[in-house]
């Protein structure tokens, strides 16, 4: 681009319903911006001598200047010189409040734990805002940090992008500040009530759960009036399509459900090792996308407008876990606190941590067959959006805009899930349309 991207907080500042006469009188409150060139991605347009008008921090109208017409007359007038302006960034899939994943002992016994810090918090939503990220959903953590940091920022006391949320994973395995298992099910109604008098929008179901009690999540969810969101494993995305799961996250629908044939029995065999996490590239090795399971679970998942972000970086990062200094160089981790900056490639190695060359090497070879994973979806009609499953998106945002295109999608295509995709899968109103 001929300039920097300026990128205008449009997804914060939707254009409100205001009449004429409000704008009249209020004229004196108003900015206007100007000399822009203003990027629409819902529309694929692209207007030279574009204009915006600001009012109480909310977008009410935008233009094109044209010959023999003058701009709106305000008290205040900004000239962007010529910059870009398009639609606020939004990542579906950002952990804001977590902290770095490590290791506590708790009555003698070692414990993972994802607990963040308000500090972590504030350094992680300015850095994700300064990159152009304005609106945010957490798939998961602690209900107490993420209503706090909605509550300081209605209060103005913190800066970021705007965040809706679901609360701790319903997980078996133990995650202090990050999983819950409830062990009936009326516990389990307990702790939905209590994530949802915490304010949040979605329940999030997790890879450690049996059918049973996936099914029974989602029914206590729409029972509280919450949504579902799942990450799974062995439960297949079919079955949580079929049950009616709101979201699915992540290119890693593992499940041997989705495979055929001999593929079925030789991956069934790998998995019996609860340690060997060569499944996360495996399952692209045997599966058939053209095979009556796949083709069963795209268009439910088409038909049920089931709402997924398959965070390919994930990907990426499990099977580039040894080369992550070329694919993310030290510099662009500035968007990272200190604190989390110290161990986050360690953390992303821990997978592959036994994985030899030739299993880096076959790995590698998937992640092609992952992005045709994501065209396929793209292709059927269902409802992708953009996520990093980071702390912050900064690098990670760009790179998943990267793998997007490089499956095959236009650049306006990869822009309006940034934008109007990322607003439809958080059933917000869309930006607004250039006049």
């Amino acid at each position: 681009m001929k300039k920097s991207l300026l990128l205008y907080l449009i997804a914060n500042t939707l254009v409100a319903e205001v009449q004429a006469e409000s704008l009249t009188t209020a004229r004196q409150e108003s900015v206007l911006y100007h000399n822009a060139t203003l990027i629409n991605p819902a529309t694929e347009q692209q207007l030279n001598d574009g204009w915006l008008l600001v009012q109480d921090g909310r977008i009410v109208q935008m233009g094109q200047l044209q010959e023999n017409q003058s701009l709106p007359v305000t008290a205040t007038q900004i000239d962007l010189q010529d910059q870009y302006v398009m639609p606020g960034l939004i990542d579906v899939h950002l952990h804001l409040t977590a902290g770095p994943a490590r290791v506590e002992m708790q009555d003698g016994k070692p414990l993972l734990t994802m607990k963040g810090h308000s500090q972590l918090t504030r350094y992680h939503a300015i850095s994700t805002l300064a990159t152009g990220v304005t609106t945010a959903f957490s798939p998961a953590g602690e209900p107490a940090a993420n209503a706090e940091y909605v509550r300081q920022q209605q209060q103005g006391n913190w800066i970021g992008p705007n965040l809706s949320y679901a609360g701790f994973i319903f997980e078996p395995t133990p995650i202090l500040g990050g999983a819950v298992h409830p062990k009936d099910e009326s516990s389990w109604r307990a702790e939905i009530a209590s994530q949802k008098a915490l304010g949040v929008d979605y329940i999030k179901l997790y890879t450690g759960l049996n059918k049973d009690e996936v099914t029974m999540g989602v029914r206590l969810a729409n029972e509280a009036g919450l949504k579902t969101v799942a990450h799974l494993d062995n439960v297949s995305w079919k079955f949580a399509a079929d049950l009616g799961v709101d979201m699915l996250t992540h290119a890693l629908p593992t499940s041997a459900e989705l495979l055929t044939g001999d593929a079925r029995e030789i991956y069934l065999k790998e998995r019996k090792n609860p340690m060997n996490q060569r499944f996360i590239y495996s399952w692209f090795q045997y599966v058939d996308y053209d095979s009556a399971p796949m083709q069963r679970l795209i268009s439910t998942l088409a038909k049920q407008h089931t709402r997924i972000d398959l965070t390919l970086v994930v990907n990426e990062l499990f099977y580039f876990a040894r080369e992550l200094n070329a694919i993310y160089p030290e510099p662009g981790l500035w968007v990272f606190h200190p604190q989390m900056r110290k161990g986050w490639r360690a953390l992303m190695a821990a997978p592959s941590y036994d994985w030899t060359t030739e299993d880096f090497k076959v790995a590698q070879q998937q992640l092609p067959k992952v992005q045709q994973f994501f065209k396929r979806l793209y292709d059927a009609g269902v409802p992708l959006a953009i996520g990093t499953d980071s702390v912050a998106s900064g690098p990670f945002y760009l790179r998943e805009l990267q793998l997007s295109q490089a499956a095959g999608l236009t650049n306006w295509q990869v822009l309006q899930l940034a934008t109007s995709g990322g607003a439809r899968h958080l059933r917000r109103r869309p930006p607004p349309r250039f006049s």
